[in-house]
């Protein structure tokens, strides 16, 4: 064979394997590889799933009707404002005794809160809380560039999961959200630093904490990163030296801490703020001599790691929740582990703010959105800048188009089937407190004080000061020494006269404005022999009186129009079911009515409306045989 043939024979063979048949991927790829490198290159479905994430948040973040914290932050807000003060008596609100060691801090928080109602109403609220869901977007846009990565279908579908994750805690109005922007820009500054190695900036976090301080008390919780930090980096220096911060930069860590911890002074009540919160780091802690028996009753402090033993219906709120931060801590000791076993080192830092972060969120559901806003920045750290794993998002892209397709397609279920009269934009905020219940009031203006409960309380506060104040009311360590204590334990029983009668010689009241939450004790009440009337009920609330005060009430308060036509527009099941128990209770005809409205109004989507119009069937059936039984017993 000649030379020429040689060279055309080689020529030959490397076209054959430059052109390689449809569908087969190239040699030493897998079909797996090369399907994800496809879909990772795809402009179009990262653009996609780009602008699905805003979507996906807002369908996660519906208005809340649960937490009533609101109304009385902004009750502090205008407060402030319109007594030119950042310092109250916390007492004003109350009739009640209450704790005088008890500080709340919040001024410049519920100021911003208050102005944003104020001018907008319920969108303005909405406004403020994605204002914030921005910013902490932004530190997560900004530490993506800092790591030579770009939003992608793998990045936005770890935001997702992170903003699922904060849903049980993040989806109030409320001041506790600039908390978890602050804390996501203390994460950014540390780690910008961290890669950076630019230790002055560390003298940012001062001016950071003396803001943060009056914004809301979760500054602790910063603090408390930064002492892991400390800690963290200080383990790296003494066993891995060669990646660890210098000596001079620790020292500046650590002094910037405690300049942070003294620019916390800056607040109205000055030390006293700080020693005030002692209990509550102890408690944070885990030391049970500084919490009360009753904290883990409160939903804001209930834990999360009974929803890891099973898989219900709450899957879809704190079970998500629960799991999604689970899995996040795997992935973030696998990749240390990772780290360790290839390059024979590791981050301490890392594992001590994730597994003490987790801990805290897992122990009280109202810590749970530190450690998944806390886990972006370490994991995107540690994939991309200390294992370098360039191609981590291509290789992961079916991964994460997986579980950002699963995010969708659960939070539409969810949405669809297990709540109906959801609203978003911070629609509706007037249907889910009583409103009409307090102009009753305010229009007759019944004889105070009035017995109230706990939830009711925020909302009572803030409309009802200063023509009547509360007997208790969300801010619950105002009143830990009695009031809380006793209110407990007549709420958590069921109550007949002489324990209405024993409870009203401690906190005398002829009044008594109880939400339906408080079912139970609204029909126990009723039942109190022939002590106590029902007056006036609305969608929320029902307003008792004492017998006292038949005589003065006028003529036309207790003509007010209660009849169930009232609601025939209503399209929230809760609503309905709560009046239909009242009106079943009273009169089973008028209970049919209001069957009769759920069945209309209410969407066959929602899961559980046959099992509640058969649940009303059977009382109505049940009052009305009694009803029968009773005549037969009355007749001669």
């Amino acid at each position: 064979m000649t030379e020429l043939e040689n060279q055309e024979m080689h020529h030959e063979m490397k076209a054959t394997e430059a052109v390689e048949p449809p569908g087969v991927p190239p040699a030493g790829k897998s079909f797996f590889i090369t399907f994800s490198e496809k879909l990772s290159s795809s402009v179009m479905l990262k653009w996609l799933i780009i602008a699905l994430l805003p979507l996906l948040v807002l369908f996660r973040y519906p208005v809340d009707r649960i937490d009533y914290d609101l109304w009385w932050q902004m009750a502090h807000g205008k407060y402030y404002l319109t007594h030119h003060t950042l310092r109250m008596d916390l007492s004003v609100f109350s009739w009640t005794p209450t704790d005088p060691t008890w500080l709340y801090n919040t001024c410049l928080g519920s100021i911003v809160v208050y102005l944003f109602y104020s001018f907008m109403g319920g969108f303005g609220l909405w406004l403020f809380q994605w204002l914030i869901f921005g910013g902490i977007f932004l530190s997560f846009f900004l530490f993506l560039r800092l790591m030579n990565q770009r939003l992608d279908v793998s990045s936005a579908t770890m935001i997702a999961a992170i903003a699922i994750a904060c849903s049980i805690s993040c989806r109030y109005y409320k001041p506790e959200l600039f908390s978890a922007l602050l804390f996501s820009w203390t994460l950014f500054l540390f780690f910008y630093v961290k890669i950076k190695r630019k230790k002055y900036l560390f003298y940012i976090y001062p001016f950071l904490f003396a803001l943060w301080v009056n914004l809301h008390g979760a500054f602790i919780m910063g603090l408390a990163f930064l002492g892991m930090a400390f800690v963290g980096e200080l383990l790296n220096k003494f066993f891995f030296a060669r990646e660890s911060f210098t000596v001079s930069e620790l020292i500046h860590l650590a002094v910037a801490g405690i300049l942070s911890g003294a620019a916390t002074l800056f607040n109205p009540y000055g030390i006293d703020y700080l020693i005030s919160l002692f209990p509550i780091a102890m408690n944070a802690l885990g030391y049970q001599s500084y919490s009360s028996p009753y904290d883990k009753m409160v939903l804001a402090y209930v834990s999360l790691w009974n929803y890891l033993k099973t898989i219900d219906v709450n899957i879809m709120n704190a079970g998500m929740t629960a799991w999604l931060m689970t899995l996040m801590l795997l992935s973030v000791l696998i990749f240390s582990a990772y780290e360790l076993f290839k390059k024979r080192t590791m981050d301490f830092t890392l594992l001590i703010a994730s597994i003490a972060l987790y801990w805290k969120g897992m122990d009280t559901s109202r810590a749970s959105y530190f450690f998944p806003v806390a886990f972006f920045f370490i994991f995107f750290y540690l994939t991309f800048f200390r294992l370098k794993l360039v191609q981590f998002d291509s290789r992961a892209i079916v991964f994460s188009l997986s579980a950002f397709v699963l995010f969708i397609i659960v939070i539409a279920f969810f949405n669809i089937r297990y709540t109906a009269d959801n609203k978003w934009f911070g629609q509706g905020l007037d249907n889910f407190v009583p409103v009409k219940e307090v102009e009753f009031l305010k229009k007759y203006k019944l004889e105070g004080p009035i017995f109230n409960d706990y939830v009711i309380g925020g909302y009572l506060l803030w409309k009802l000061y200063p023509d009547y104040k509360v007997f208790i009311d969300p801010r619950g360590g105002l009143y830990r020494n009695q009031v809380f204590p006793d209110y407990m334990d007549f709420t958590m029983k069921r109550v007949n006269l002489d324990d209405i009668n024993r409870f009203r010689e401690k906190y005398p009241f002829k009044v008594a404005v109880l939400h339906y939450r408080q079912m139970a004790l609204i029909v126990d009440f009723l039942r109190a022999g022939d002590e106590w009337r029902l007056l006036y009920f609305e969608k929320n609330a029902a307003i008792l009186i004492h017998k006292s005060l038949m005589n003065i009430v006028s003529t036309e308060a207790g003509n007010v129009n209660l009849s169930p036509v009232r609601f025939a527009k209503v399209k929230n099941p809760e609503i309905l079911m709560n009046v239909f128990n009242f009106y079943n209770h009273l009169n089973p005809e008028a209970g049919r009515y209001i069957h009769n409205i759920f069945k209309k109004n209410i969407s066959d989507y929602y899961i559980f409306k046959q099992p509640v119009l058969t649940a009303m069937e059977i009382d109505i059936q049940k009052k009305q045989k009694q009803l029968e039984e009773k005549k037969k017993w009355l007749a001669p």
